[in-house]
């Protein structure tokens, strides 16, 4: 009678089901692999939930694996700090031994996503933040605000309320010296905003934005006062976004009106990344009055937390309130700001009834000369 044998499993290689389950847990079912993060419990394509978890060993299990220590106990191999969980195509790659791939660097990788998956995990659910991205041309160059960034920029104050930010981007390829750009972009960021602004209303709201000064105040317009908004701006690079401090470091400065006896037109400029001169306005605002607000020590990165933002809203309100008072009730203001992103969007929230027609200029990235764009 022939006698049945059973396949005897190499135990030294097997898992343990309760390390497997740990695995999972630490990784949040996500590739570790840093850059992929691919979800392993989904198809890409067809959604279909299917375990697609492949386990990598850091140090290898024998003497022909890569990355193999003869220093690393046999008992500690199937070890969780030895275990990463990855999509088939990264453990394909960790284990080319073309690929110069430590265990070093290995072990970094997994201390970073686990240490990232705790993080978000533990933060309460009050604290969560609708995340708004918006980008446009600026002059003729492309920018995009990356989705991780905008993440990383609220992380751990907050998080964000859902998988992806909501971009109000356009998909229209324009520049700022077309005649058509303003009134087109502005009218697909309207038609944008309006999609999102009842699911919006009472939520705490991180606004990413890059665009054209004209822009950047329609954007602040449309999330204005009534909205919970904080406004970011990126800390030395696009991609940095987390506030470098979290008090006021700018010192304002506001300059007493030009031509004191204009009272039909006025100027007001934000003079943050640099400064104008008195002739430069002149020649072009020969007859309107003057308003300068202007910022001490001039710089593209001079926004370095809310706080400044705060006390440039400050600083613009009363400005605002003195040409009520100073100049007539149908008075057209011009503004010239030249400013970081985040000061423009604060400048278009702060709009009140009552407040003057203002006009936004732009500089024309060809002709250098400053023309009005936009009218609010």
């Amino acid at each position: 009678m022939p006698t049945n044998v059973s396949k005897v499993k190499n135990q030294s290689r097997e898992i343990s089901a309760p390390t497997n389950r740990m695995l999972w847990g630490v990784s949040a079912g996500m590739c570790e692999y840093r850059g992929c993060s691919v979800l392993l419990y989904e198809h890409h394509v067809t959604k279909e939930k299917v375990n697609l978890a492949e386990r990598a060993h850091i140090y290898a299990f024998s003497k022909g694996g890569t990355r193999f220590s003869k220093d690393k106990s046999r008992n500690l191999i199937n070890n969780i700090d030895n275990l990463m969980l990855v999509c088939g195509r990264c453990h394909k790659l960790i284990d080319n031994k073309k690929i110069d791939c430590s265990a070093e660097t290995l072990l970094a990788m997994k201390k970073e996503h686990e240490e990232r998956i705790r993080l978000i995990a533990s933060i309460k659910p009050n604290l969560q933040n609708e995340v708004i991205i918006y980008n446009c041309n600026i002059a003729d160059q492309g920018v995009k605000i990356q989705d991780d960034d905008a993440f990383n920029g609220i992380i751990p104050d907050y998080y964000p309320a859902r998988s992806s930010p909501i971009n109000l981007s356009p998909a229209l390829v324009l520049f700022d010296n077309e005649d058509i750009f303003w009134d087109v972009m502005a009218t697909d960021l309207e038609r944008r905003f309006t999609k999102h602004n009842d699911s919006l209303d009472g939520k705490p709201i991180s606004l990413f934005a890059i665009a054209p000064q004209p822009l950047l105040f329609k954007l602040g317009k449309l999330f204005n006062r009534h909205f919970d908004v904080s406004v970011r701006q990126p800390q030395g690079n696009i991609s940095t976004w987390r506030w470098s401090n979290n008090v006021q470091t700018i010192e304002w400065h506001i300059s007493e009106p030009l031509q004191k006896e204009i009272i039909d037109e006025a100027v007001i400029t934000f003079e943050i990344t640099a400064q104008l001169s008195d002739d430069e306005l002149l020649s072009i605002f020969s007859k309107h009055r003057i308003y300068r607000i202007i910022a001490k020590n001039c710089s593209p990165s001079l926004i370095k937390s809310k706080m400044d933002l705060l006390s440039f809203a400050e600083e613009y309100r009363k400005v605002l309130n003195r040409i009520r008072k100073e100049c007539n009730s149908n008075v057209n203001v011009s503004l010239l700001p030249i400013a970081p992103a985040s000061i423009s969007i604060e400048a278009g929230r702060q709009l009140m009834k009552g407040d003057p027609k203002i006009t936004i200029y732009d500089r024309d990235f060809k002709t250098k000369n400053w023309v009005p764009t936009l009218s609010f």
